[in-house]
């Protein structure tokens, strides 16, 4: 049906190479840097007891340097769960601008303008869901030789499993709660949804990596908002295409094959 179109397979398997400016810095310089900016943002976020903050951050220059902060944050090896953690928790929350009612920490110019700094949120979440391709080989390889050293790297993928849930808990909020997402939006969110499962879910694959844990979640996640999408916004003809290209090589993946099913049940109940 779409046969026309072009597809966007090539230009969402390059996000991946979208980096931040602190890429350029030494690892340990950088890595400093988003420790000590985002455990000032995190620590007014309201999150752990304390109560939230009015944002400090004014205006677009200021949250556009520390998204550029964050986003590299997103990307650090997995040994830094709590830093990456802190990036998840300041996105997570700075996304509920596209909520009828926005958290305090949500800075103005965010609540001024929900869409296009949601676009810049979504694409920098991708960075969260990649695979560490070098990290889980050392890892697994590892847990091969002792029980603790297993129970070890399976806690380590599983720690960011769960901020991988926590995202798409909150994108799934925004999706049936929202009342302002523009076309814009929605159609990033859905290349940002093919793009991680593609991340996560096509060859090759390492037995017991993040991918295996969170493949019937992030399909899951995909088929319901791409069918909340149809009603309230209609994906475009590329996404279509894009999304029958890129299923096609997670075909190994049971979980596909069993959400699929649910989804046809879902609709044939």
């Amino acid at each position: 049906m779409y046969s026309d179109w072009s597809s966007l397979t090539v230009h969402l398997q390059l996000l991946s190479s979208s980096t931040s400016v602190l890429s350029k810095f030494p690892a340990d310089d950088s890595r400093n840097v988003v420790i000590s900016v985002v455990r000032n943002v995190a620590s007014s976020l309201g999150i752990l007891g304390s109560e939230a903050k009015p944002s400090l951050l004014k205006t677009d220059k200021e949250i556009s340097w520390i998204m550029e902060v964050i986003s590299h944050g997103l990307s650090l090896p997995l040994s830094e769960h709590e830093t990456i953690k802190d990036c998840v928790n300041i996105y997570c929350e700075w996304l509920s601008a596209l909520l009828p009612n926005p958290k305090t920490c949500v800075p103005e110019s965010i609540i001024d303008e929900p869409n296009r700094y949601s676009r810049k949120i979504i694409s920098h979440l991708y960075h969260l869901f990649v695979p560490r391709r070098g990290e889980e080989d050392k890892v697994l390889h590892i847990s091969e030789k002792s029980g603790k050293a297993r129970q070890a790297a399976q806690e380590t993928i599983h720690r960011q499993a769960v901020l991988c849930h926590r995202v798409l808990r909150r994108v799934q909020d925004v999706v049936q709660q929202s009342e302002t997402m523009e076309r814009e939006t929605w159609e990033a969110l859905l290349g940002f949804l093919l793009a991680i499962n593609d991340a996560l879910l096509a060859p090759p694959t390492v037995k017991d990596d993040v991918g295996d844990q969170l493949c019937e979640r992030v399909l899951g996640a995909l088929y319901e908002i791409w069918l909340i999408s149809c009603v309230k916004c209609f994906p475009s003809p590329p996404l279509w295409k894009t999304f029958r290209e890129m299923s096609m090589n997670w075909r190994h993946r049971t979980g596909l094959v069993d959400q699929w099913n649910r989804v046809n049940l879902a609709l044939n109940v």
